[in-house]
């Protein structure tokens, strides 16, 4: 069994005590650190703030609607769709997750369905912290979450391996959650041609994307596909996010 060492990453408690994880060398020559997935000033609090407000957003305004989550990591933004869909008593049509790490897709589903025999202690408990977290201030139970979860990631196939720049789109989707790691990490996912194709294939008529970067690809992108670019405060001491929403 691995550890979250043998994946290249250390835990990081973040301040509003929700765990992430933090590669433990950088990929950025002028960074003397690893990329972290979170901001250290909370990352269950940071994942509500950009990707739990847009979801109950969607679910309010769209039946049985579609998501697409770019980087699962520990699952914070599938939870907090679950948890969304619960307390609004609504159901999701899909949910389609990416994630580029094979043991983060393996960890992901033998936490969600409970076989942790095939998980370090370690490994296991930083799952059952994110989730005590997402449910922080509600009344839903543990095991709810995690059962409208597994109808949605039934076998490991259905979390997806890494976007590839001519993958096809599986469906269309009324919600994006762009929480790939930076173009320094993965350039392919933030390119302006990408990103267009993406919009253009993949987006409900009405629509909302997501994400915490702020950067002009995405935004012409977004508005050459009939966006509204919206630029929100960003989490924290980040300068900002963006929000797109095309009606």
């Amino acid at each position: 069994m691995k550890s979250w060492q043998d994946l290249g990453f250390e835990i990081e408690i973040t301040k509003d005590l929700s765990p992430t994880l933090r590669l433990l060398q950088s990929l950025d020559p002028e960074k003397p650190y690893g990329e972290s997935m979170h901001h250290s000033g909370g990352a269950s609090i940071e994942t509500t703030h950009l990707y739990g407000s847009v979801a109950r957003d969607v679910l309010q305004k769209t039946d049985n609607p579609h998501f697409m989550v770019v980087g699962l990591g520990l699952g914070y933004i599938e939870m907090n769709i679950a948890r969304e869909a619960l307390l609004a008593g609504k159901t999701v049509g899909l949910i389609t997750s990416y994630e580029a790490i094979s043991e983060l897709r393996e960890f992901f589903f033998d936490w969600l369905h409970g076989k942790v025999e095939n998980l370090l202690p370690e490994v296991a408990s930083i799952y059952d912290q994110a989730l005590k977290h997402v449910l922080k201030g509600t009344e839903i139970p543990e095991n709810e979450l995690k059962s409208f979860l597994r109808k949605h990631f039934q076998s490991a196939s259905d979390i997806h391996g890494a976007m590839t720049a001519e993958m096809t789109f599986l469906s269309r989707y009324h919600g994006f959650f762009y929480d790939a790691y930076s173009s320094k990490t993965h350039p392919h996912l933030w390119e302006e041609n990408f990103l267009n194709r993406l919009l253009l294939e993949s987006a409900e008529s009405q629509c909302s994307l997501s994400t915490y970067a702020v950067k002009g690809t995405l935004k012409r992108a977004l508005k050459a596909n009939g966006f509204a670019v919206i630029e929100r405060e960003g989490f924290f001491t980040k300068r900002g996010s963006t929000l797109g929403v095309r009606s």
